[in-house]
């Protein structure tokens, strides 16, 4: 291993350290002989890679090579995966690189049918890369980052199946008919908050929903104006009697008081709707508890799970 003095040094110690982790990840998929230091050590192998399938292109001038790859001296980057096409020998690499990119925009929209299909909590839509270099013969139409709350055999492995799958089919001439109506396309993903405003509009949103459910028409308005007044009356108070205090740390959040358990929790959540349908002249409202965990949370900051709900009250008997 070579002797590194001043700032180079320091790089590739820092490259060093973070690859490390990566490494890991990928060494049981790999199967790798050496540990992650003497990959590092020696820089061999520069890109760990693991290969689901490969395939001819329809013309046979690609290879098309579906795997999940890392390169060791780029961790910034993290593990990855995708469609590999590697030019093949009497071939114009600059043409195939074109002829790649036309047979992922084909397979495209079936690949993003399918694994949010499979996946069904996550949506692949905007998640493919675009390669910036198509060096010695080989070039990658796409690729996907690998995140680090997902597993290489779950995710990546059993993606790049479906991927190849599609790709197969098309190669074959078996691929559907694209029909536009058929593949959902999200515009953009919403993201969900806890603990900010936008988490408190939606707590008042859905109280008001309930309210509506089971308001008369004729007191519908007239409710819902009530009914959030109330809201905010309640957890005004509920602070000045120190059950709950605001939250510093977050836009919109309020921490039960330490004295306070789940139960107790559970206790003033039910109490809250309670009294509101006594105000209103109501009942057979519901409980906003999806929304209720996103805006309460224990004095040390842990948030509730939804199975606080079913926690029994205590009797004072």
């Amino acid at each position: 291993m070579k002797t590194i003095h001043g700032h180079n040094a320091d790089k590739y110690y820092w490259t060093n350290r973070a690859s490390v982790h990566h490494i890991e990840r990928i060494s049981a998929l790999a199967e790798l002989a050496a540990s992650p230091e003497e990959i590092l050590a020696s820089g061999e192998p520069c890109y760990i890679t693991h290969t689901v399938s490969t395939m001819l292109s329809a013309d046979g001038h690609r290879r098309y090579e579906f795997m999940i790859e890392y390169d060791i001296y780029n961790p910034s980057q993290g593990i990855y995966f995708g469609c590999k096409s590697v030019t093949l020998y009497g071939h114009d690499h600059k043409s195939e690189t074109a002829n790649a990119l036309a047979d992922w925009q084909l397979a495209r929209p079936f690949v993003t049918l399918r694994l949010n299909n499979v996946f069904v909590d996550k949506d692949f839509t905007y998640r493919y890369k675009d390669t910036d270099n198509d060096a010695d013969l080989t070039f990658w139409p796409f690729w996907i980052s690998l995140y680090e709350d997902e597993s290489p055999v779950d995710v990546a492995v059993r993606a790049l199946k479906i991927i190849a799958g599609v790709y197969d089919e098309l190669i074959g001439g078996k691929l559907p008919e694209y029909q536009a109506t058929s593949i959902v396309k999200t515009e953009s993903s919403q993201v969900r908050t806890a603990f900010t405003h936008q988490a408190y509009d939606n707590f008042l949103h859905q109280i008001s929903k309930y309210i509506s459910e089971v308001s008369p028409l004729k007191d519908r308005t007239h409710n819902l104006s009530l009914g959030r007044q109330f809201i905010e009356y309640f957890l005004v108070n509920a602070e000045r009697h120190g059950l709950i205090h605001r939250a510093p740390s977050y836009e919109c959040a309020w921490m039960m008081d330490a004295r306070y358990s789940d139960v107790d929790f559970n206790a003033m959540i039910k109490s809250m709707i309670e009294e509101l349908q006594i105000r209103l002249g109501i009942s057979g409202m519901k409980t906003p508890w999806n929304d209720a965990i996103r805006l309460f949370m224990r004095r040390d900051e842990r948030p509730y799970k939804l199975q606080v709900k079913t926690l029994p009250i205590k009797s004072d008997t």
